[in-house]
């Protein structure tokens, strides 16, 4: 949209990055890795498999404040391109939602290209969402989802929020979801952009010298994640309808980010589609931001924007 390109200019710490970083700013790089849980105290944290379709084990990390149950539920899925991250991406987010708003938190470990190309992934984190739906689901987490269902993700695991948005609403799943959680979030691959919608989505284009994400990176992470371009489960905003998906969104959007047109352009479907919405915009900073460098000031006030926008989610305030 060209009327938000003034947001791609670069924020003064990242422009020429990382020469602008304040100095012994840490950078934390996407891998693939998960550490040994470190207690927290006022939180359960354990670790277990579920079961997916195929008969594998699908890991994940529940967040529980201890001693409570029939707590809202908030499921979560990592970034990082299809191919890399894992459950130590965010668990210091997680620990906080948990904790500060005492919901329950689930963080999921799905299987990565391209040694588990498309649609492993998006496929395990429908597996787990139906599952959170059971007796033993609910069970094992603490939840009562009529106090609310929120789910959500950073970059391709927001893509997944999308996606496996839709498909509840295709199977009817029950209870529906209350409330969905965009952070970074991609929709649409840039060889399938709708004509209709090709001069709204001009970022994916334009922006090619921001860290974090290019459509270079874009092109290669699609490559090893092997999803046809045109299949709505990549390309969510392809899809024939865009209501019933939940009451609310929010939305988290970089300003310096391929990403960024399209998901301006999402927000505002959903709320043509009566679904209320809030976002958060950050001018010029990159994708994810606040996953590289956890530690900067902005990535702070990030974390407690998001903090409000799942506060919101979870009330009835519009």
């Amino acid at each position: 949209m060209a009327e938000y390109r003034y947001l791609a200019n670069p924020d003064p710490q990242w422009e020429n990055y990382p020469h602008n970083l304040p100095p012994g700013t840490p950078i934390c790089g996407m891998k693939r890795e998960r550490k040994p849980i470190i207690p927290q105290e006022g939180l359960d944290i354990i670790e277990y498999p579920v079961k997916g379709r195929g008969g594998h084990d699908i890991g994940i990390r529940s967040y529980t404040p201890t001693g409570k149950s029939d707590l809202p539920l908030l499921m979560y899925m990592h970034g990082g391109g299809y191919v890399l991250g894992g459950l130590e991406n965010d668990d210091s987010t997680c620990r906080r939602i948990a904790a500060d708003l005492q919901v329950s938190v689930v963080n999921i470990e799905y299987r990565l290209a391209p040694e588990h190309k498309f649609p492993c992934g998006v496929e395990d984190c429908q597996d787990i969402l139906r599952w959170s739906t059971t007796k033993d689901g609910t069970s094992r987490l603490k939840a009562d989802l009529s106090k609310g269902f929120i789910l959500g993700g950073t970059s391709a695991g927001a893509n997944f929020t999308a996606v496996l948005s839709h498909e509840a609403v295709l199977e009817n799943m029950q209870p529906p979801l209350t409330g969905l959680l965009f952070m970074a979030g991609s929709f649409c691959h840039p060889d399938v952009r709708p004509e209709k919608y090709r001069d709204r989505i001009l970022s994916v284009d334009e922006i090619n010298d921001a860290p974090g994400l290019t459509r270079k990176s874009i092109d290669y992470f699609a490559g090893k994640y092997g999803a046809p371009p045109g299949d709505v489960r990549l390309s969510p905003l392809l899809y024939g309808f865009h209501d019933r998906l939940a009451q609310k969104a929010y939305f988290q959007i970089c300003g310096w980010d391929p990403r960024r047109d399209e998901a301006i352009l999402y927000e505002q479907i959903l709320a043509e589609n009566k679904i209320l919405t809030r976002k958060d915009v950050y001018p010029g900073k990159p994708h994810g931001w606040w996953t590289t460098c956890p530690t900067l000031e902005s990535s702070k006030n990030w974390l407690e924007d998001l903090l409000v926008g799942v506060k919101w989610l979870l009330s009835t305030e519009d």
